[in-house]
């Protein structure tokens, strides 16, 4: 059986949209109070949005920063390995890749003990826009994490993980 909220309880946070921002106290999730993914998603899209509106401010496409890192991170990653670790679909993926490879960010070559496959490195001025990507995630972020504690934060990072894991 979902455990109901109780009627007489008011929720602590605002929820992130600020047309409900104002009636926080009023605002009831219902059923909804019990589903992570409705939290998370809630969270995300304000995140992911107002990322996207910043980016798009610095003339980049969505999707460029967490691809650039996952291929900073992992030198000649493959872009299979790439789309499957990184959650993309790998028609989106290959847009990005293209995008990038235009705008000096990225090569692209095949392997040489696998022909099929495509190894993806960053190149410097990939890391420059990595760079400058970063800092406008972080910039995203920092109301987010001010709510938190850095003890907070760490636990709340440690829970995330072992949920993705779990999900695996």
């Amino acid at each position: 059986m979902t455990r109901m909220p109780p009627r007489d309880v008011q929720p602590e946070i605002s929820p992130p949209s600020a047309s409900v921002r104002g009636v926080a106290g009023n605002f009831s999730m219902g059923v909804l109070d019990d589903l992570l993914n409705f939290r998370l998603r809630r969270i995300r899209n304000h995140l992911t949005e107002k990322y996207r509106l910043e980016t798009l401010k610095l003339g980049q496409r969505a999707g460029a920063f967490s691809v650039l890192a996952l291929i900073d991170a992992n030198p000649g990653i493959s872009q299979i390995d790439l789309a499957r670790f990184g959650g993309y679909d790998q028609t989106a993926l290959v847009g990005i890749i293209d995008d990038m490879e235009k705008r000096g960010w990225a090569t692209r070559a095949r392997d040489p003990s696998d022909r099929r496959r495509h190894m993806v490195n960053i190149t410097d001025q990939g890391r420059e826009a990595l760079a400058e990507l970063f800092a406008a995630a972080q910039e995203n972020e920092r109301e987010a994490r001010e709510a938190l504690t850095p003890e907070e934060l760490e636990v709340f990072r440690v829970w995330l993980d072992k949920i993705y894991r779990q999900l695996l």
